[in-house]
């Protein structure tokens, strides 16, 4: 593979993390998998179980594409990889009630971008859901079931004001994601929504646990979010083009520029991260974790920055086929474009 030289990633001024070795990449790996098979094994015998109780409760059924997003994504992905991460740089476990938080916000969380687009809830009814749960005068199956999981949360977490807080800056900014299908939205403004989506959802994962967030830690993690949901825009590129939807991605006139982007934010959070009160070791760990997921985002990049090459002309995505635009991470060649930036991102400072 035809992989760009360290020197683009590594100015003199700016070098590795040298010290992060193999073994660290090794034992950050090895203790996401025991947290993942630990967690599907509590969704086994508390989620499986309590989505069939919301079922029959409240007279209604999760359609199958959401049980999958709930079962292998947002209530699987949410406790072991970010929060346990988030635990682990604390030098804690997860307990049994913070899990049972995060797996429940886990369900929240599709369950809310159902009140926007199935229900057409309007605004008023899901702040009520979101910050008065108890005064809703619930009438559909999601609206319930968003009413009883948001109620539990409020009453239950240990840092009620932080995660309201938190809980406004997501309801504010999906407020804001409707001026992304606005022709007339400015790349400034897109990257505002973008970087702030992504860092406040990953933000309100940490408010449901035992531990307040500093205001360092904060910072980490608004960039770690954003960065992913920067990778996840550049993964829908297809899909938002058909919906009229620009993203940093999707209005991309330069993919070398948008690496350069990417790049720098990679840098920018790892030294947040490195500057963290917690254990170097600790800290490095997190940074492989973190990075195995945004490394996605070059993956896809890189696929448009060959077509770009190959036009020898900015790209219009508008023009493109639908398998030009989409990233299969099942190809040899973007796995292992994956690994390598997975393995490259940490070091970057």
């Amino acid at each position: 593979m035809n992989y760009i030289k360290f020197a683009y990633f590594a100015p003199a001024n700016r070098p590795y993390i040298t010290e992060m070795n193999l073994f660290t990449y090794v034992s950050a790996l090895i203790k996401v998998k025991n947290e993942i098979n630990k967690q599907k094994k509590f969704n086994r015998r508390f989620l499986i179980p309590y989505i069939k109780m919301l079922e029959e409760k409240y007279e209604g059924v999760f359609e199958a594409p959401q049980v999958k997003k709930i079962l292998h994504y947002y209530g699987l992905f949410i406790p072991s990889v970010l929060c346990a991460s988030y635990k682990r740089l604390y030098g804690k476990k997860l307990t049994e009630e913070e899990r049972k938080r995060v797996t429940l916000f886990g369900i929240l969380t599709p369950v809310g971008d159902d009140l926007f687009d199935i229900d057409k809830l309007d605004v008023e009814s899901i702040r009520t859901i979101t910050f008065t749960p108890e005064q809703f005068e619930a009438t559909t199956f999601t609206s319930k079931v968003a009413k009883e999981i948001q109620s539990y949360l409020l009453q239950s977490v240990p840092y009620q004001a932080q995660y309201v807080k938190a809980a406004k800056d997501v309801f504010e900014i999906q407020l804001q994601t409707i001026r992304q299908t606005d022709p007339s939205i400015t790349t400034c403004e897109i990257e505002e929504i973008t970087y702030a989506k992504g860092g406040y959802s990953v933000i309100i994962y940490h408010q449901t646990l035992d531990e307040e967030a500093s205001a360092e830690m904060l910072k980490a993690l608004f960039n770690i979010g954003s960065l992913m949901q920067f990778a996840n825009d550049c993964f829908d590129i297809y899909k938002d083009v058909q919906d009229g939807i620009y993203t940093l991605a999707s209005r991309c006139s330069d993919y070398r520029q948008l690496k350069n982007t990417y790049i720098a934010r990679v840098r920018e959070t790892n030294r947040l991260i490195m500057a963290l009160p917690y254990s170097r070791r600790k800290k490095e760990e997190f940074c492989v974790i973190m990075h195995a997921i945004i490394a996605q985002g070059l993956a896809a990049i890189d696929q448009m920055l060959r077509l770009q090459t190959k036009a020898g002309s900015p790209v219009d995505c508008k023009t493109l086929e639908r398998k030009e635009l989409i990233c299969d991470m099942q190809k040899p060649s973007n796995v292992a474009r994956w690994m390598y930036y997975a393995w490259l991102l940490p070091r970057l400072n």
